[in-house]
């Protein structure tokens, strides 16, 4: 009787404890409608349970629809405006009110030869500030533009450490002609942005309409994108650093799952079998007889992948930056150094820069402002570009195994005519010593000098004259390999 009651007392505790698991962890549909202080549906503000990655965004009506715990919190965000945090608690409809953020709203956007407040902007216009940009780990300007503004896409050129990027500003507008945007630093109308260190950036602003032809003519029809770089502050001399190291390497879900040694050969000497005999007996030769294939179950294979890719590779970049000087007379200088280690062997560039900035008031109303920057850029490697020895699908498709002449010590830098599994060797393509042999090392320095006489003729009249000049200076070392051709299959992706 006593263990019948304990029995049954056990199991109302267990039931209780489920009860309140439930209630504490048990999930409702939250609705609602997220409105702007002028009572108008904002469309696509994230909506998301804290800490957690549940969340959804609201619709053209600015209405929502989220599944929440009673003591979940929802975070609503949107870019503009205020976040707000509330708590669910019983509550099955939550209607937020957001307001615009007024720090945003203050910020000073610059667009041509002027500024302007973003709550005063009207013209299609995005921006980013250097606030935003030091806070994340960037060797470029390009890196800084790429998935932050809308409306902008960035692309690479090709496979090479040190390639080149395109900007396009609301897509291609010509099939013929350049669709790159203009590109302008400081007031000055430069070729490329890629040498400008992101840590000595103020603020990037892309302008994306027809009114920027009014500004800069025809030379604009594809978008602006304007730079501007941080400035001389009058003081005492200030110091600053900014850097960061990190480790890449290849995701594993961005590897390629290839046939085994097993199915490569099968594979291959179902192909000789059907197209002659002659054939047949050449992979015999080479692989063995079909009777004997079972062996290469138990081969390693050779990772190509890993043998080009597999090994974690270090981004460094360093930059030191000193500032100050008087009213009168307030410069800047500013050192970088960029250390880039490309995933494939063989390849990475180091890019080393000196910015100096100079603000001289001559007078009340002139002021003069002088600019330099040297950019020493040195590249290892070809990459994958187009006119490198290796491609990526190199890594992919080159054999796994060799067959019998992995068994067999042979001496390739011996040439024996008689020998055929050493002329077999030489005729196969191995990718690592590809990149060995395609060894390339361009070094590249460019000189640009500004500078500009600025002169306040009245309160709202200035006239500006700029001088500009700059230099491009290109050494390359190159030494290129031999490819040569596999006479069996090497597509050994799996489909």
């Amino acid at each position: 009787m006593k263990f019948k009651i304990l029995k049954e007392s056990f199991s109302l505790l267990v039931f209780l404890l489920l009860v309140g698991t439930v209630s504490v962890y048990a999930q409702k549909n939250i609705t609602g409608k997220v409105v702007s202080n002028e009572n108008e549906p904002l469309i696509a503000v994230n909506v998301q349970v804290k800490n957690s990655s549940v969340g959804t965004v609201t619709d053209v009506d600015g209405s929502y629809e989220i599944r929440a715990a009673t003591n979940d919190t929802l975070v609503f965000s949107y870019i503009g405006f205020t976040s707000q945090e509330l708590r669910v608690g019983n509550q099955t409809t939550i209607d937020v009110i957001l307001s615009p953020d007024a720090n945003v709203l203050d910020e000073v956007v610059v667009i041509g030869y002027g500024s302007v407040k973003k709550s005063d902007l009207t013209g299609s216009v995005a921006s980013l500030s250097g606030t935003q940009i030091s806070k994340i780990p960037l060797t470029s300007a390009a890196q800084a533009i790429t998935g932050r503004l809308p409306g902008v896409n960035v692309l690479t050129t090709d496979g090479s450490p040190d390639a080149e990027v395109v900007i396009r500003v609301r897509g291609g507008g010509s099939i013929t002609q350049d669709n790159s945007p203009l590109y302008v630093v400081d007031g000055f109308i430069v070729n490329s942005i890629r040498d400008i260190p992101p840590s000595d950036i103020e603020s990037i602003s892309v302008l994306k309409d027809a009114a920027a032809t009014a500004i800069y003519g025809a030379q604009a029809s594809n978008g602006v994108i304007v730079i501007t770089t941080k400035r001389p502050v009058a003081g005492k001399i200030s110091v600053s650093y900014n850097g960061f190291i990190q480790s890449k390497t290849l995701p594993e879900d961005r590897r390629y799952e290839v046939l085994s040694p097993y199915e490569y050969v099968l594979a291959n000497y179902e192909l000789a079998k059907i197209r002659s005999e002659a054939d047949l007996r050449n992979f015999e030769k080479f692989f063995g007889k079909y009777d004997d294939l079972e062996l290469y179950q138990y081969k390693r294979p050779t990772d190509w992948q890993e043998e080009l890719f597999g090994e974690p590779r270090l981004s460094q970049y360093h930059n030191i930056s000193l500032s100050g000087g008087t009213q009168t007379t307030k410069l800047s200088l500013s050192l970088t150094n960029n250390t880039d280690e490309g995933l494939l062997i063989g390849s990475g560039y180091t890019r080393n820069v000196i910015n100096f900035k100079l603000n001289q008031e001559i007078t009340n109303k002139v002021t003069l402002e002088a600019f330099a920057r040297v950019t020493n850029t040195v590249v290892d490697g070809a990459g994958t570009s187009g006119n490198a020895q290796i491609n990526i699908k190199d890594a992919v498709q080159t054999r796994p195994v060799n067959g019998i002449a992995d068994e067999l010590e042979i001496d390739l830098n011996a040439i024996d005519p008689n020998d055929d599994f050493q002329a077999f060797l030489r005729s196969l393509v191995n990718p690592t010593e590809l990149v060995k042999q395609d060894w390339r090392e361009r070094t590249t320095n460019d000189y640009v000098f500004n500078a500009a006489l600025n002169w306040a003729v009245f309160d709202n009249l200035n006239l500006k004259t700029t001088f500009t000049t700059s230099s491009h200076l290109i050494i390359i070392f190159d030494s290129t390999a031999r490819s040569l051709a596999n006479p069996l299959i090497t597509a050994v992706t799996c489909l």
